[in-house]
């Protein structure tokens, strides 16, 4: 005989199944739209930062641009500058070389006039004193070799003396061409000794690197409503099931209405 606790019972069992099945499924799917949650907060958090890096990579990238026109800008003022510093040094260079060229042309010129007076003035003295031996001989009535040597020896020590001047005016010479000559050296050295100072090439201003994009998170899966359903209907059977055992019936008796 059916007391009705076995319907009881079989109804409190299924229905504890078949909340334990919903609640789950609830639970689960709370867990999977938080995680959901919790993964587009952390791929916006990620954005957000690879978008701060790009843009410090870009401000430094212009701060060197910039630094390095600067010192493009430096540099081709220190060129030209040093450029008008070398030519106004070049241009009194060769200005003292030339004044100095024209000293040793003076002294040149000066030196050869000298040289002329004093072969002149050696000629007329050899002349003169040709001239005074002979009328001194003839005075005393003196002729033949004697007076010839003596004249030769007046015309000798004359071409004595010319050899003498030609060879001071030529050493004259030959020491003016070497003063010349160190003049030039001493106004090369000093063009080559200007002092130009030299950069070292800019190095090349690196481009920002690429920043890697964020990888997105795991997709996050949903429970399956499919089985959540299976496990409500299969509460349901074992249910049914439960209360034909406990009651005795057949389960062909239990779903007949007669």
């Amino acid at each position: 005989m059916c007391t009705g606790i076995e319907a009881i019972a079989a109804g409190v069992s299924t229905a504890a199944s078949v909340g334990g099945s919903i609640m789950n499924f609830g639970a689960q799917n709370k867990a999977a739209w938080e995680q959901r949650a919790h993964n587009a907060k952390l791929e916006a958090i990620n954005e957000k930062y690879r978008a701060e890096v790009i843009q410090y990579q870009n401000v430094v990238y212009q701060q060197e641009v910039d630094h390095g026109g600067k010192m493009l800008e430096h540099q081709r003022s220190e060129f030209d500058r040093q450029g008008r510093m070398v030519e106004n040094a070049t241009v009194s260079i060769q200005k003292n070389l030339f004044a100095k060229y024209g000293q040793l042309l003076q002294r040149q010129i000066e030196e050869g006039m000298a040289a002329a007076f004093d072969l002149q003035a050696n000629e007329k003295a050899g002349m003169a004193n040709r001239a005074k031996a002979q009328v001194a001989a003839d005075a005393k009535g003196i002729e033949g070799s004697s007076v010839e040597q003596l004249i030769d020896d007046v015309s000798r020590q004359q071409g004595d003396n010319e050899t003498v001047l030609n060879l001071n005016r030529s050493a004259t010479m030959r020491q003016l061409t070497l003063e010349a000559m160190g003049l030039k050296a001493s106004a090369d050295q000093a063009l080559y000794n200007i002092p130009i100072q030299t950069y070292a090439p800019v190095a090349p201003i690196n481009p920002p690197s690429p920043v890697n994009p964020v990888r997105p998170e795991a997709p996050v899966a949903s429970p399956n409503r499919g089985a959540m359903i299976a496990n409500v209907i299969g509460a349901g059977v074992q249910g049914v099931s439960n209360y034909a055992t406990w009651s005795g019936k057949k389960m062909s008796d239990v779903f007949s209405f007669k």
